[in-house]
């Protein structure tokens, strides 16, 4: 896996090959190249944002290679949410490697070692844009969007992009901005109804 566009373009990402216990699956699971620049294309050219100017939240994050790219880009705020140690230590090792520094202040990179669902799990930061990628199979959309909305991290025009296997048709208290399928994913870019 490599970086797309921007700074570190065509640098190459380490990624987690820890498998599940008794799985032939790996704990995490990379989004593809191809999804990657669907959706910074949409970002970007869609929404107009400007990478330079937002706070970037990359949830579920795996290898960190969503917020690595947006780091590419210009952002200078991300924070990485990922409850695997294994998988945090990843992320710690690509920022080293691109020597990114992670901190614990608001401002700069940040990886969280939490499970998403945490309820010890408190942050002081809002993000403008939150990109959400569960495990396929682990929870409903419907308990991601409320956890989201309890962590209290969106603005009220924060952008929010959810990484499925399924197209979402209707989400209560979120308006569906646009939807685009890449392959067997599915993009979705919300944000929350007033």
């Amino acid at each position: 896996m490599r970086i797309l566009s921007g700074k570190l373009r065509g640098s190459k990402i380490l990624t987690n090959n820890n498998k599940t216990k008794g799985s032939e699956d790996f704990i995490t699971r990379p989004t593809s190249d191809r999804v990657k620049e669907t959706l910074f294309n949409i970002v970007q050219h869609g929404f107009n944002i400007d990478f330079a100017n937002v706070s970037f939240f990359d949830c579920f994050a795996g290898s960190g290679a969503i917020g690595l790219e947006a780091i590419s880009r210009g952002c200078l705020s991300v924070s990485f949410l990922e409850k695997n140690n294994a998988a945090c230590e990843c992320i710690q090792k690509n920022l080293a490697n691109f020597n990114l520094n992670a901190n614990g202040s608001g401002l700069g990179y940040r990886i969280l070692n939490y499970d998403f669902f945490d309820k010890d799990l408190l942050l002081d930061n809002e993000f403008d844009v939150v990109f959400l990628d569960p495990p396929y199979e682990m929870a409903r959309v419907s308990e991601v969007f409320l956890r989201l909305k309890e962590l209290r991290v969106t603005k009220k025009n924060s952008l929010i992009i959810y990484e499925s296997n399924k197209e979402l048709v209707k989400v209560d208290k979120l308006e569906i901005l646009k939807s685009r399928k890449t392959g067997k994913t599915h993009l979705s870019f919300l944000k929350f109804l007033n």
